[in-house]
């Protein structure tokens, strides 16, 4: 995945949270996300509530 707005190493995205945020909202293009990482950094990225609460279902069969 590659957006115009930051460069395509993830060292120059900076924060892992950026990065989540960008694949989710943008689409992974083949890519998966850890799901350790995902549940680390979830409160933390910027996301729409029901997207949250969604994630939430799968990650932790959160009712919403």
């Amino acid at each position: 995945m590659h957006n115009w707005d930051y460069p395509k190493t993830k060292k120059a995205w900076g924060e892992e949270t950026r990065r989540l945020e960008r694949l989710l909202n943008f689409g992974l293009a083949g890519e998966k996300i850890d799901r350790r990482v995902l549940e680390k950094y979830l409160d933390k990225i910027k996301m729409p509530e029901d997207t949250r609460a969604f994630l939430e279902l799968l990650l932790w069969d959160k009712a919403f």
